[in-house]
């Protein structure tokens, strides 16, 4: 009989086990696709415009995917779980095997191992893969802009580059004839143009152009017509700077960097805190043993007029000094961050937690209503997640357990409702 149970709970393993894979591959696919529609089809937009072979840009979207990985895994999790049970509760299953006398918690430890594995792979993703790709993908982004001139000079063609349009005729090397640029979204406009000019990249780094000209003319429009401004000239050179024109995802930022580089520059930063505050509570309490020492001089109405100014001035100083401990910015940034990558990893297990109360309700169409019951808590962790990173700032505690709030919050509201609907089920 003990065989017996023990080969259906093996079998209740297998097929729990192998609903949520095939329900996380399914979600993978939807957060995938919505996450690399949202992050990456711009930058592909962006090195498209500068002809870059097919096999550069494959290179640099494989490298971009782990940014977004680290949110796709855990949502991914959350559909699953959510659709298993959605699904086992409207065919009855879950009622069956509570007939049969085997808990609910068989089915919850499957969903549970599952999801520590995928925290694991998540931590994996946030700590090793994602610092690994972006140091691959600053470097191959970084070359590809500096390779390629912003500017593409061809005979009888037309840039375009961020405001600035140029229309040229024939090119000889770096020098071009009958040159018409102009800016689309400056105050005020400005039309230049001129018999020839030269062109040369003077600064590759911060893509910055020199473009010397010929008696150029010059015409500055506003939006009223009438005021309108024609000025000529012998020679002119004009600048081009098109370093807001690099795509952000170029520059390193700690979210980039994995638990290990993260630690050493979170301590040193800490060390800075831990000063500053020192040096508040210390200043602080000057003031406030000068402001009763000044006090305690005041004997009469007239010591009162005496030391009037010596409490007024203890009191601005308190004041000036305020009730808030100093906040060292980049030790929240960075604690928040470090914080942010195991956060995000057990946020697999709590987003699992939040939908086992799902195994005590009966619904119609089970895995539809559970995928959708999924992308409203996916948005709330997300909501609340982005709320806790605007918040880091506000305090003077180490912002990174800020970073657990939605943990927290989805654990809390899971068990509770699990609870709830267990003791009314009872």
């Amino acid at each position: 009989m003990k065989k017996g149970h023990h080969s259906s709970h093996i079998l209740l393993d297998i097929h729990v086990t192998r609903e949520f894979i095939l329900d996380f591959l399914v979600s993978f696919l939807f957060f995938f696709f919505i996450f690399f529609i949202n992050q990456i089809l711009l930058l592909v937009q962006q090195v498209m415009l500068k002809s870059v072979d097919v096999g550069t840009i494959l290179m640099l979207v494989l490298c971009a995917i782990p940014q977004f990985l680290q949110y796709v895994v855990p949502f991914a999790t959350l559909s699953a779980s959510s659709m298993v049970l959605g699904d086992l509760g409207s065919t009855n299953e879950l009622l069956a095997l509570r007939a049969c006398g085997i808990p609910l918690g068989k089915v919850f430890r499957v969903l549970v191992i599952c999801a520590l594995v995928l925290s694991l792979l998540t931590f994996y993703i946030a700590d090793y893969l994602m610092p690994a790709s972006s140091r691959v993908y600053q470097r191959m982004l970084g070359d590809v802009m500096r390779d390629l001139p912003t500017f593409e000079l061809r005979a009888d063609s037309t840039n375009s580059v961020g405001e600035v349009v140029m229309r040229n005729g024939d090119v000889h090397g770096d020098t071009i004839d009958d040159v018409l640029m102009f800016t689309t979204s400056s105050s005020p406009d400005m039309t230049i143009s001129s018999a020839q000019g030269r062109l040369e990249l003077v600064d590759p780094v911060n893509f910055v152009y020199r473009l010397d000209l010929g008696s150029p003319s010059f015409l500055l429009t506003e939006d009223d017509i009438d005021r309108s401004v024609v000025s000529q000239a012998d020679s002119a050179t004009v600048y081009l700077d098109f370093s807001k024109q690099v795509p952000a995802l170029t520059q390193s930022s700690p979210s980039n960097l994995s638990s290990r580089e993260l630690w050493p520059l979170m301590q040193e930063r800490k060390v800075v805190r831990d000063e500053n505050v020192s040096i508040f509570h210390e200043r602080r309490q000057e003031a406030l043993l000068s402001l009763a020492a000044a006090i305690d001089e005041v004997e009469s109405a007239k010591d009162m007029d005496a030391y009037e100014s010596t409490v007024a001035y203890c009191i601005s100083t308190l004041e000036a000094i305020g009730d808030e401990e100093p906040i060292q910015f980049y030790y929240q940034y960075y604690s928040a961050e470090f914080n942010k990558k195991f956060a995000l990893a057990l946020g697999c297990l709590a987003l699992t937690i939040v939908t086992l109360p799902l195994s005590l309700v009966k619904i119609r169409h089970g895995r539809l209503v559970g995928f959708g019951l999924s992308l409203l808590i996916a948005v709330s962790y997300w909501y609340i997640l982005f709320a806790s990173q605007l918040k880091i700032f506000d305090y003077s505690f180490n912002a990174g357990f800020l970073m657990y709030i939605p943990d927290i919050v989805m654990v809390v509201a899971g068990l509770s409702l699990l609870v709830f609907r267990m003791r009314r089920a009872g």
